[in-house]
């Protein structure tokens, strides 16, 4: 039984290992700036579950687009972007990127450069001992803090990030 429980485990493990998506790393962002190649034509995904929050006043609460929950006795307009929802880039700065994960104006979700490591992460205004805060859809939002570590990802496998100028030589013959 016991043996039984340690190789699941080690299946469990070597399956998460196995997924088809990776970070999206500055050195990345330099290879297609170096190649001329367009980031808007990069599909992205979000690594993590991305839940905002935000109180909306009774007045407007009949009005505002999305989902409204009454919590606590105030409007509670919720936006959810699930982990790998693909995402297009709209706004490419050398240390920053816009990303949108849903049709519409200003519905930008800011990543920047971690200073930590090499990767994108998401853009986070006020982080506190609460939940942090992001501006979305040109309002202010709360940002669950499990989705204060979500980072762009890309497909292991994007030719057109891994392009390059490639050539075989034909050889010379001596005559």
């Amino acid at each position: 039984m016991k043996y039984k429980s340690v190789c699941f485990v080690f299946l469990c493990l070597f399956l998460a290992s196995c997924s088809n998506k990776m970070y999206f790393t500055y050195d990345m962002k330099k290879r297609l700036d170096y190649y001329d190649l367009d980031v808007e034509r990069v599909q992205f995904y979000n690594s993590e579950k991305i839940l905002l929050k935000r109180v909306v006043p009774h007045d407007d609460a009949k009005i505002v687009n999305g989902e409204i929950k009454l919590e606590d006795g105030q409007f509670v307009e919720e936006i959810i972007i699930k982990r790998n929802t693909p995402g297009a880039c709209r706004i490419d700065e050398d240390a920053f990127l816009g990303v949108t994960f849903e049709q519409g104006d200003n519905k930008i979700v800011s990543f920047v450069l971690s200073d930590v490591a090499d990767y994108y992460e998401i853009e986070v205004i006020d982080r506190g001992p609460g939940a942090g805060k992001i501006i979305y859809d040109s309002l202010l939002y709360n940002i669950n803090p499990n989705s204060e570590r979500a980072r762009l990802l890309v497909r292991k496998d994007d030719k057109y990030i891994y392009q390059i100028n490639q050539r075989i030589a034909k050889g010379v013959l001596v005559r």
